[in-house]
This record gives C-alpha cells, sequence and structure tokens, in this order.
C-alpha cells in the first residue's frame, strides 16, 4: 500500500506538543536501509540556521548500541565470551566478583543485569571522566542494589565497564575502535566522540530550558571514560544507515554490516524482561517490553517486534525506533535537555505501519518458509477431513496422535464436521505458518467453515503431532 510517509511525518513532529520547547528538531524516515524523507525545524543554535539531514547532534545513550555491537564484533572473532566475568578483562574490576556474589558478566552488563544502581541523571555528567579516574572508582567498588542477573536496573556505569573491556580485549581505544570498524564501514563519516572533529557549522548547540522558558547553552564535553554510555554526536543521515543495518538483520539478503548479522538479531532479542505496558495512540495495544543488548526490544500485540533505543543527556534528546518486520525505521534528534523524542518518533512509526498494513502481530520479522513436509500434512489433514485416510502412515503420522486420541475417535469427530460444513476448499488467504513446523488455515463448506491446525515433529522426517480441527461456536462443535 502506498502512503505519504512525508505527510505522516511532517504532520506528527509538526504537531507534537512535547517538542515545544525544543530548539531545533531533525529527523528522518527509513525503509529497507534508505533515508526516504527528512525533516527540520527550529534552530540547530538559536537565532542561526535549520537542523538539516547533516547536522550533527549528540544521540547520548543511543550510544549504547554501538557499545553492544562493538563487544559482539570482538566475541565474534574470539577475543572474549559474553559470560566471562568482566574482571577476566578489567583486572580493576575485581570487586564485580567479591560480596559473596556471582561475579558480573559482561552479559551482565549489557543487558542492564549488573545489580548497580540507576545512575540517570548522574551518569550523564561523567563524560569526560579520565580513565584513570575512572579505574580508581572502580576498584574502590560499587553500592549494589541487587545480585547479577536476578534484576534489570539501567546502568550508565555498566556501558563505562564495557568500553573498558572493549579496549582490553581488542588492544584498541574504545572511540577509536567504533568509529573506524564500525561507523565507517557503514559510511557514517559524520559520527565522531568529539565535538572539536565535528564541523561548527554543522554541530547543533544544546540547550537546558529553565521555568521560564530561557534556553541555556549547556557546555560542549568532551570524551572520557564514560563515552561508551552516551558520547556519540551524529546525524539522520548517518544513523539511517544504523537504523537501516539494525533493521536488515531479518532479511536473508542482508546488505553487508561490520557486525554478523546473527549477531546484530541477538542484539535485538528480549534478554531481560522489564514491563508489561498499554500504550497509546495509533500503536494502542499491550507491548511486553524488554532489553536486549544496547537496545530496548518489544514486543506489541498488533505490530509484533519493535526495536528502539532513546538518547537523554544535558542539552539533547534522541530516539531511534524499526520494526524489523516491514523495513520502516524513524529516528529524531533534538537540542534540550532530554527532549522527549520518543513520543512523535513512536506515532510516526505506529502510523506507518498501519497505514501500509504491515502490522503482524506475533509472525515473525523473519520471511517463514514452511516444510515441505508441513504442506504435504495440510493435503493429508484435508483429505482426512473429507474421509480419506489413506495419506496416514508411519511416514506421515506421528505415533503419538493414536496414543493421544484413538483413530477411530478422531474419524468420528472429523466425520461430525465435515456433516456440518458439507464439502468444501481451502481458504487459501487465511493460511498461516507461525513457523516452518507449523500451520493454520480454514476451509469453507456450503453450510459453515472450519478452522484447522497441525504441528510436526522435531524429527529429521518430519510427521504429523498434532491436528486440529474446529468449528465456529455457532456450529456447536469441535475435535481435537
Amino acid at each position: 500500500m502506498r502512503i505519504d510517509v512525508a505527510a505522516i511525518a511532517d504532520e506528527v513532529f509538526a504537531a507534537a506538543p512535547e517538542l515545544a520547547p525544543v530548539p531545533g528538531v531533525a529527523f528522518g524516515v527509513i525503509h529497507d536501509g534508505v533515508l526516504v524523507h527528512a525533516g527540520g525545524y527550529g534552530a540547530m543554535t538559536i537565532g542561526g540556521a535549520t537542523p538539516r539531514p547533516d547536522s550533527v547532534f549528540r544521540i547520548a545513550s543511543m550510544t549504547k548500541s554501538f557499545t553492544a555491537a562493538a563487544v559482539l564484533m570482538l566475541r565474534d572473532e574470539g577475543l572474549l565470551r559474553l559470560d566471562d566475568p568482566v574482571a577476566d578483562h578489567l583486572p580493576v574490576a575485581r570487586s564485580l566478583a567479591a560480596d559473596g556474589m556471582p561475579p558480573v558478566t559482561i552479559r551482565d552488563l549489557l543487558t542492564m543485569g549488573g545489580g548497580l544502581a540507576t545512575d540517570d541523571p548522574w551518569g550523564d555528567r561523567q563524560e569526560s571522566l579520565p580513565l584513570d579516574e575512572f579505574d580508581g572508582m572502580v576498584a574502590d567498588g560499587f553500592a549494589r542494589c541487587w545480585p547479577p542477573r536476578t534484576m534489570f536496573e539501567y546502568s550508565n556505569t555498566g556501558y563505562a565497564l564495557l568500553g573498558g573491556v572493549v579496549a582490553s580485549a581488542s588492544g584498541t581505544a574504545f572511540t577509536q575502535l567504533v568509529t573506524e570498524r564500525l561507523c565507517a564501514p557503514l559510511g557514517m563519516a559524520s559520527t565522531r566522540f568529539d565535538a572539536l572533529d565535528v564541523d561548527p557549522a554543522r554541530l547543533a548547540t544544546g540547550y537546558r530550558v529553565t521555568a521560564d522558558g530561557t534556553h541555556v547553552p549547556e557546555p560542549l564535553v568532551a570524551p572520557g571514560a564514560y563515552s561508551a554510555m552516551g558520547g556519540l554526536l551524529s546525524t539522520v543521515e548517518d544513523l539511517a544507515h544504523w537504523v537501516g543495518g539494525m533493521a536488515a538483520a531479518w532479511r536473508d539478503d542482508a546488505p553487508r554490516h561490520p557486525v554478523d548479522r546473527w549477531s546484530r538479531r541477538e542484539m535485538q532479542e528480549i534478554a531481560r524482561y522489564v514491563a508489561t505496558e498499554t500504550t497509546t495512540g495509533t500503536g494502542a495495544g499491550t507491548v511486553a517490553v524488554g532489553y536486549g543488548y544496547g537496545l530496548t526490544s518489544m514486543h506489541h500485540q498488533v505490530f509484533g517486534r519493535i526495536v528502539a533505543h532513546s538518547g537523554g543527556y544535558p542539552g539533547f534528546g534522541s530516539h531511534m525506533r524499526w520494526h524489523p518486520a516491514s523495513g520502516w525505521g524513524v529516528v529524531a534528534l533534538g537540542n534540550a535537555t532530554y527532549a522527549p523524542m520518543h513520543v512523535p518518533v513512536t506515532e510516526v512509526l505506529a502510523r506507518i505501519v498501519v497505514e501500509t498494513g504491515s502490522g503482524h502481530g506475533a509472525r515473525s520479522a523473519m520471511a517463514v518458509m514452511p516444510w515441505p513436509e508441513t504442506l504435504a500434512a495440510m493435503d493429508v489433514a484435508e483429505a482426512l477431513l473429507d474421509g480419506d485416510d489413506t495419506g496416514i502412515s508411519d511416514a506421515t503420522w506421528s505415533p503419538n496422535m493414536d496414543l493421544d486420541l484413538p483413530r477411530s475417535e478422531r474419524l468420528d469427530a472429523l466425520s461430525a464436521v465435515r456433516q456440518a460444513i458439507g464439502p468444501f476448499t481451502r481458504d487459501a488467504a487465511t493460511v498461516r505458518h507461525p513457523s516452518p513446523a507449523r500451520a493454520a488455515w480454514t476451509v469453507t463448506g456450503e453450510t459453515g467453515t472450519a478452522e484447522l491446525q497441525l504441528w510436526m515433529t522435531p524429527e529429521r522426517r518430519p510427521r504429523i503431532q498434532k491436528l486440529t480441527v474446529q468449528l465456529p461456536q455457532s456450529l456447536m462443535a469441535s475435535t481435537p
């Protein structure tokens, strides 16, 4: 379905009251890795130019996805394991293996399960902390909220530690590794950790908004020990490559990327449960929220998988969000402290997904190709419903089928369904394959319909292990 995504994005951002105090906003809509629309309004610096797709904003905690990607890249190269204790790579962090608790692992920090206290907004002011001072703080130990791997607790310090792990395992400064091995291969030439490396004419000024609406400039900060948790600066143009590359991990024909597509998928799985929420707006519904590796992963009852991350920093706010099943994504950057960019981004993506008919509910983001045995089993099931049991054999029928329900009882129940609906045909539009081993579909007869479902065994030569045929409740009949 063709829709005007530019009109949707422009309308939502222009009407967002939450962004009224933000001096300047830049946003973009991405589809299949291509920036299909970009917009901006306000000013990069008050009284100055309007933000453009190549205007540079600090993206704050969106940096965490780059840190996680760097960790997985090193994991894939055999330089570390996610279940390594952090102290194996950072001896200064030996306190993370003390206190009588299990040692904190790299995976724990990636998934916000290290048990360290949530450190917003304190952590947001630690960006420029010198590495030696950070080492001293780490050596002194941390107050713990929870034992590792037991609770979600958002931690900037945990990602600062991961920056140290990346540097230790690779032998390369964290900021250098990210810019040279992640950003450069993706063409993200404007993505930098140091504002001094950015053309001043393209650099947005960050502002604090006072109670009376005055905008106070926030000073620039230099890279330091906390850069791995929020130090990157970037543009809408560059982030389109990042979002597109993450969404493309679900495609079998995914373009080349410095991080293996299986690892990028791994980043987008719910690794630690956070909450179940009820959303409003176009995307109204229930959503299970979890944290993956440097990314928030959500399962929406209508849209299926949504992946996102916000960034909030003194002077800046940002958000990126994508829908892997359709390839649509949205990113937005603003130059006010903790600007709630997630509000319009969430609405824009929801409207695009709805209006393009891309909401897939529980359907996998990956294309599901049913096994040939599954397709053949559908024919066997329909023949059985039609009174022909010649398709049942040791090659098609798992032994549990007759143990779970004697065949005579099953045939009697199917006969009752056949009598209720009359001669039938498959409704091809209703066929669904939640996985290669499963099928669900509707058959339509002269006097009614029936819903069929079947599951195949996990054997090398799969066989039918479950078959249900159910009439609508109005016909008051069903069969297991």
